[in-house]
């Protein structure tokens, strides 16, 4: 087919629009890029050139260093409602400041993008030139403006940028544009390739100054950077045939190859299109495109405010200035204004005024949610504009969603919205609710009735409980709370399940009324299992699941959980949907037969339904086996909660917003077109007395695909009155699974071990000890003890156990040197047992005993000291301990190794295994090296 074409006919009357992102200024140590001016100005010119350009002057949205939005079109949402801190948060600068600049502040961006998003029903480019920023392995490609800094904090690194992954591509997928063209001209733009998603059949493009991976030149403030200046050259200069996408690609690519970017890097610009072409540039002989009206004085578009559907009698001056407008001279043009004013006067007083005149800005209204929630409800706000019969809008809707502890740590301190902390500690532990969370609330939908009993434990609207019943982290709450939080009923429900492949044995019986740890024990028992959950940290639903995993595993074995599941698949995925994608891509050999999944029931319905179905994922594959759903009775059921969030002095039209939020709440809960927003995707609605209705008919629980998978009739559960205690419990045994770990080397270094050829050399002790140590990482503690000593004395230190440096660590092994004693495997064993379990660590910190020997001293332990040994082994805190023999056979059944493994959660490895690969997989389970 044809390429989309904005000018085309059949698009004149949509709503195009271009947002124009640059950031010139930065404060700190980052350098500033004086070309950033220049690229807007060609960027501008390159879309609205009056023969080339597809787009109008009107049709611009600029966001520079101007300190405002350049722009004709909508304005943002309104910011003034509620108080806001000093800077909107950015909190302090790091570095020696600079000349004060004018600021580019995400919080602008992304509203503009959300308006975007909303407005735009033609064609939607989106162009951003400024410094990009990565993580160490390349991932999550951060958008960084003036007051952008990095930190040390591992979970958020990056404070006041916009996370391409996180904020802006799941703002465009929901865009409402026939077709959406991104251009980021910024060091690793190639990195947004791993993150591009698109919707199931949605038209979008990304063009990237560079390859993954490449950083590039800032450019020249005369010219501008070279990649821009180049798409401008395309964009401008073209003959014959209209500017697709596509040819883009090809020009700029061959413009770019005689050139070099940073570090020598071929500078090749990359893209990705989902959909087939759209033209960006036309001919320079085509017609120009009819005027929007009479420009009669040069300069930049005036700010006007969004204009809603005009009457036939409004729109006949501007198709007539449009017809006539390029032939007049500037005097003629006035008078013919003035003549065609007074005419359409007369018709608007024959044909009578329309019955709405100009849209008003909307009252605009935040709904903060949960990541699994995120898409149905930007659905349900997206249809709620739409019942106004007028055309305008009297009320925006801005969705956007958070990890759900960051929720509600942030609603529990909810002042440091408007005051943030003026330092953080050297850790980078700052609680900052703009950066982890967004702009303050009107509403907050979380996935479950918990998550709001987390918020509100210890006093109203959040109070100023300690952190332990609240976000489960310490020093958390380290603000005060100035909101209410007032709980108006449920949206919808669905469900937490055990989604079991359909091909593995387990009774029919479990599914209902079962506690998980009964549901688990009995696929346990029938064949190899791998049970799965999403980030508890990410969603409220897996941390209900975890909190039921938990409790069934019994006390220090979180980390046995979490440490199991990192073998099965790290890094963890953040929502049930990403979970179920990443098993669908077959891609973790055959994780996806053996993984028995704990999501919502709409998730696992919607990856049950056949290839073209309708609600079927775009990720989803033949691969992923059809699942059956399981309803643990001991993992409360989620009840999309609907709370309303008032602002402690946010007066200035509290009685109209809080009018606002209770519509849409009504309008949720009870209008049939909004159920239907959720029972499409899968949820359960509201039933006459508030709580869960059956599936209807069409709903796709009850389609052919899901008729055996899911119940009809399901039992309800709901968190009791200790869900905010149990909760905040299990994450502190979470983090503290995943925390910096402790190992402990025992490593017999008899002279047997030289004499039988297993101490030097690739294979020996020495080479398998030094190379699993690559999961070992700054944070970690560990040592290396020499097990051959004189009878009596203790265990020596090769290296003392502490944080220590991995490189040093691996030296010292590989100059250790054998000794003419016995090993003392015993007295080794109690002494590292008691090293390991030492010092206030927390209960589920992860801690792994290292035992390498010949099996000579080993087997040489007395039948009632092995006893001994194994029962201490089982203690608890659980230290997991992995055997390594270098003699066959001594991990057979029965034998001293697989009884301390059996005892431990541990391993015995011996030469039938493939002893590198599995000890360094052993050490990953603990070691924070390779997350690093």
């Amino acid at each position: 087919m044809p390429p989309y074409d904005a000018r085309g006919e059949e698009n004149g009357r949509k709503r195009h629009r271009a947002v124009l992102i640059g950031v010139e200024h930065y404060t700190g140590t980052r350098n500033d890029l004086p070309a950033v001016a220049t690229n807007l100005r060609l960027m501008r010119e390159a879309l609205t050139a009056e023969r080339t350009g597809v787009l109008g002057p009107d049709d611009l949205v600029v966001i520079s260093a101007d300190g405002a939005d350049s722009s004709s079109g909508p304005k943002g949402p309104d910011m003034g409602s509620r108080p806001q801190g000093p800077d909107m948060g950015s909190g302090p600068k790091g570095g020696t400041p600079k000349d004060p600049a004018p600021a580019v502040d995400p919080l602008r961006v992304r509203a503009a993008l959300a308006a975007a998003r909303r407005d735009v029903t033609g064609l939607l480019v989106v162009y951003f030139a400024g410094h990009g920023i990565v993580r160490p392995d390349g991932s999550d490609l951060n958008l960084m403006f003036t007051d952008s800094r990095v930190t040390r904090d591992r979970h958020h690194p990056f404070v006041d940028t916009l996370s391409w992954r996180d904020d802006v591509m799941p703002e465009l997928r929901n865009s409402r544009a026939d077709w959406v063209v991104v251009i980021l001209d910024c060091c690793f733009a190639g990195n947004a390739l791993r993150a591009f998603s698109p919707a199931a059949g949605q038209n979008f493009a990304l063009l990237t100054a560079a390859e993954p991976g490449v950083e590039i030149p800032p450019g020249d403030p005369r010219t501008g950077t070279e990649f821009t200046a180049a798409l401008h050259r395309l964009l401008t200069t073209g003959e014959e045939e209209p500017v697709t996408f596509t040819r883009t690609v090809a020009g700029i690519r061959r413009a770019m190859a005689p050139l070099k970017a940073v570090d020598g890097h071929p500078w090749i610009p990359d893209e990705l299109r989902h959909g087939d072409d759209v033209v960006l540039a036309h001919p320079v002989d085509a017609e120009p495109p009819p005027p929007t009206g009479l420009a009669l004085e040069d300069g930049p578009p005036t700010a006007v405010t969004t204009r809603g559907p005009r009457s036939s009698a409004q729109a006949l001056p501007r198709r007539l200035l449009a017809a006539l407008a390029h032939r007049l001279t500037r005097t003629t043009a006035v008078a013919l204004a003035g003549v065609v004013a007074l005419a359409a006067a007369g018709a608007w007083y024959l044909l009578g005024a329309p019955s709405g005149g100009d849209c008003a800005s909307p009252l605009e209204l935040r709904v903060l949610t949960d990541p699994d929630l995120k898409s149905t409800v930007q659905k349900a706000a997206d249809a709620y504009p739409k019942r106004d019969g007028h055309g305008c809008r009297t009320v925006g809707i801005n969705v956007y969603d958070a990890k759900a502890t960051d929720a509600v740590a942030a609603l529990r301190s909810s002042s440091l919205w408007q005051e943030p902390p003026a330092t953080c500690p050297a850790s980078g532990e700052c609680p900052r609710p703009q950066r982890d969370v967004g702009a303050q609330p009107d509403i907050w939908i979380p996935a479950a009735g918990s998550a709001w009993q987390r918020a509100t434990a210890g006093g109203a609207g959040g109070g100023n409980a300690s952190s332990a019943t609240g976000s489960g982290k310490p020093g958390a709450d380290a603000g005060r709370s100035v909101v209410d939080l007032d709980r108006l009923g449920s949206v919808a429900y669905t469900p937490m399940v055990l989604g079991v492949p359909d091909t593995m044995a387990l009774a029919q019986s479990l599914q209902t009324d079962d506690p998980l740890g009964t549901i688990v024990t009995a696929l346990e028992a029938g064949q190899p299992v791998e049970i799965l959950r999403p980030d508890p940290e990410d969603t409220e639903g897996a941390l209900l699941a975890t909190d039921a995993l938990y409790a069934s595993s019994g006390s220090g074995r979180a980390s046995t959980v979490e440490q199991g599941m990192a073998q099965a698949l790290r890094p963890m995925p953040s929502t049930a949907r990403e979970l179920m994608c990443v098993l669908a891509d077959g891609a973790h050999n055959d994780l996806e037969d053996r993984a028995a999944v704990l999501v919502p029931e709409q998730t696992l319905a919607q990856f049950n339904l056949s290839a073209g179905e309708p609600g079927r994922p775009g990720c989803a594959s033949e691969a992923l086996a059809h699942r059956v759903a399981h309803y643990p009775s001991d993992v409360p059921m989620l009840d999309l909660p609907f709370v309303r969030v008032t602002w402690a002095g946010a007066d200035r039209d509290a009685d109209a917003r809080t009018a606002a939020v209770e519509d849409f709440y009504e309008w949720l809960a009870t209008d049939p077109d909004a159920q239907k927003c959720f029972t499409d995707d899968g949820f359960r609605g509201v039933g006459d007395k508030g709580g869960p209705a059956a599936p209807a008919d069409d709903s796709m629980l009850r389609s052919e695909d899901n008729t055996t998978a899911v119940r009809e009739q399901i039992p309800v559960t709901g968190p009791d009155a200790d869900a905010s205690a149990s909760l905040s419990d299990t994450l502190s045994r979470y983090r503290g699974a995943l925390g910096p770990g402790r190992v402990l080397y025992l490593l017999d270094n008899s002279t047997s071990m030289a004499d039988k050829r297993v101490w030097d050399g690739t294979g020996g002790a020495k080479e398998l000890v030094a190379r699993s140590m690559t999961s070992l990482g700054a944070g970690d503690s560990y040592g290396v003890r020499m097990a051959a000593v004189a009878e009596g004395k203790p265990a020596t230190d090769l290296v003392p156990f502490g944080p220590n440096t991995r490189a040093v660590a691996q030296k010292a092994v590989a100059g250790a040197g054998t000794a003419a004693f016995d090993a003392r495997i015993a007295a080794g064993l109690d002494a590292a047992l008691g090293t390991l379990r030492g010092e206030a660590t927390g209960a589920e910190q992860p801690r792994l005993l290292v035992l390498v020997t010949d099996g000579e001293d080993f087997e040489a332990v007395a039948e009632k000291e092995q006893k001994r040994l194994v029962a201490e082994a089982g203690k608890t805190p659980l230290v997991r301990i992995v055997t390594v023999s270098l003699q066959d056979g001594a991990c057979t059944p029965g034998r001293f190794g697989e009884r301390l493994a059996d005892a431990s959660g541990g391993r015995c490895l011996d030469p039938a295994d493939d002893i590198a690969a599995e000890l360094a997989a052993e050490v990953a389970r603990t070691g924070t090296g390779d997350a690093e």
